[in-house]
């Protein structure tokens, strides 16, 4: 493992209550029940620290809505707050994730990063595995203001 990764991964653990050596394995934290996985995209000056969470896989008969309202929050990021929404191919499984350039980082800035993706990830979570219509957005999506020309 980078040492330069490893040691943030460390500092991390410590910061926020956990034992180094488990997250050094697992790279793994889970917040109100969902995980948000961290994971090293390189091994140099450019190496980046990706977050990433798998939240729900939408009701079909839901599908357009919450496809459209994903849509409109990867617009340049404005209902995802900095993080991007995607889908896996295999089963539709909605994912949330952001990357983070790992010399910015610190184990604080990356406890807030953590719980952050997890606040994000568990409001999508709930929109998406509603099983009926709803026009109710994660609350922080309506807070963001509007994009102007």
């Amino acid at each position: 493992m980078f040492q330069p990764y490893q040691d943030l991964l460390t500092a991390f653990a410590e910061e926020i209550g956990l034992e180094p050596e488990a997250l050094l394995i697992t790279e793994e934290v889970v917040i109100d029940g969902l995980p948000v996985g961290l994971q090293l995209d390189g091994q140099d000056d450019e190496a980046d620290v990706l977050l990433c969470s798998l939240l729900a896989v939408p009701n079909p008969q839901r599908w357009t809505e919450t496809a459209r309202l994903l849509l409109q929050a990867n617009h340049l990021w404005s209902g995802t707050c900095g993080a991007t929404l995607g889908m896996l191919p295999d089963d539709d499984m909605i994912s949330l994730s952001m990357r983070r350039p790992l010399r910015d980082l610190t184990a604080d800035s990356l406890a807030v990063l953590v719980a952050k993706t997890a606040d994000i990830g568990i409001a999508w979570q709930e929109f998406i595995a509603e099983r009926e219509s709803s026009d109710a957005a994660p609350a922080f999506f309506d807070a963001v203001a509007p994009l102007r020309a």
